[in-house]
């Protein structure tokens, strides 16, 4: 028996492609998806932050576009950074043109200095900040990319390693630095200038496409305890599974937590992992195309939010007519809570400040959902201790995948390629 615990896309996609071998999946959700949902509130549906879907990989691609066939609309994205009281596109280091010009002189030089720069030795060693510096320059480091990353990661970036980014923020080209502080366009940038949406429903109905063929899966249902070296489950409900491999995708610290019978050090070492958790608040507001936008960043200070987007700009169907939505997201400490209503109220206050919302406008929906584990740090704790962890798990017949499985910083896309390789896998044993 393969007993896959979390119905996300890593565990409904590796129940998916074992096909006919025995498996169960057990949630503890009423329904599946993990951070992959979506919900409906007073005539709005809104997903959990924002999921867009855009792929590197052509199987994973072909998977989706199979399962959602007819379903799928692409967009070109439109993202911009709101800074110094002005909206430039993203990503912020090829389009510095529109801000003060003491600002952009300020980032070319700093690129330019980068160019004339040795190479670092080790560059695996390197802090996310010296990344940032190395790569970018002190004048883009300065007017974006340290203030916003120092709000989506609520630490120092001297406490973050660099092995994570170069897939998400790879450094251009002179000329296409040069380019953006002309505003002169002739290609796009980063890994989503374009990306696929459902036109219906949000993007809970990517993992509602997978559960015809996941043959057992049971919900409410949470892991409470696993003995390892007996290789048994128990649950909440009192049920007790045997199993060959236990698949997890939940968060690491949980599983190991957990683990009755793990090593000390394996345990102390899973304690040490640490993640920032993101309150996702979803708006309604009684006012159509409040911005042409999918989504803003917001480095500065000023506004509590990092990311604002538009979800009824992904598809009208997620929202009453003459109405918008928002998501609007805000880093915190695990440890640090604020109240709904304060929240709200900050956020408000933000919006109006940006000019995206009116003092007159009329929220018609305002919910808070405080996401726990939103994204992994990848601090020098993580690099030393997680491969001890998974190798230890692996030896015990625990494959812990996806992204809060592996701890890592990937997208819907790893999450569904991880199941399928771990299936081809197992069923090639």
């Amino acid at each position: 028996m393969i007993l896959i615990i979390g119905a996300g896309l890593a565990g409904l996609s590796t129940a998916y492609h074992l096909g006919d071998r025995s498996c169960r999946v057990i949630e503890k959700e009423k329904e599946a998806g993990g951070l992959c949902r979506s919900y409906q509130k007073d005539g709005f549906t809104f997903d959990m932050t924002g999921h867009l879907l855009h792929f590197r990989q052509a199987a994973i691609k072909a998977l989706v576009e199979g399962l959602l066939a007819g379903r799928l609309e692409q967009h070109v994205r439109r993202s911009f950074i709101y800074s110094h009281r002005t909206y430039t596109e993203y990503p912020f280091q090829v389009n510095t043109y529109g801000l003060p010009p003491e600002v952009v002189r300020e980032c070319l030089l700093g690129f330019i200095a980068t160019l004339a720069k040795p190479a670092a030795t080790r560059p695996e060693d390197r802090s996310f900040k010296a990344w940032i510096l190395d790569n970018m320059g002190a004048g883009i480091a300065k007017h974006f990319m340290v203030p916003f990353n120092e709000k989506l990661w609520q630490v120092s970036l001297d406490e973050l390693t660099s092995d994570w980014v170069s897939w998400l923020v790879p450094k251009p080209d002179l000329k296409d630095v040069i380019n953006g502080a002309l505003g002169i366009k002739d290609k796009a940038f980063g890994y989503n200038p374009t990306f696929l949406y459902p036109a219906q429903g949000g993007i809970g109905m990517l993992p509602r496409a997978f559960l015809p063929g996941v043959r057992d899966i049971v919900y409410g249902c949470e892991l409470i305890e696993v003995e390892t070296t007996r290789r048994r489950a128990t649950f909440s409900d009192s049920r007790v599974e045997e199993y060959d491999t236990l698949v997890s995708t939940i968060p690491v610290p949980e599983l190991v937590r957990r683990c009755t019978d793990l090593p000390k050090a394996i345990r102390a070492a899973a304690d040490g992992l640490r993640c920032v958790s993101v309150y996702n608040v979803n708006l309604g507001v009684a006012r159509e195309k409040i911005s042409d936008n999918h989504w803003i960043y917001f480095p500065e200070p000023e506004f509590p939010f990092y990311r604002v987007g538009f979800p009824t700009n992904f598809s009208p169907s997620l929202g009453p007519r003459g109405c918008s939505s928002l998501y609007v997201e805000v880093s915190h400490q695990p440890t640090r809570t604020v109240p709904d209503t304060m929240l709200i109220q900050q956020i408000r206050d933000g919006l109006e400040r940006a000019g995206i919302f009116r003092p007159d406008d009329e929220l018609v929906v305002a919910d808070v959902k405080d996401i726990r584990y939103a994204y992994v740090l990848f601090d020098q704790h993580r690099a030393r201790a997680l491969p001890a962890i998974l190798e230890e798990l692996a030896r015990r017949g625990i494959q812990s995948i996806g992204r809060y499985g592996r701890w890592e910083h990937t997208s819907m896309e790893d999450a569904m390629a991880q199941g399928k390789q771990l299936a081809e896998q197992l069923r090639a044993s």
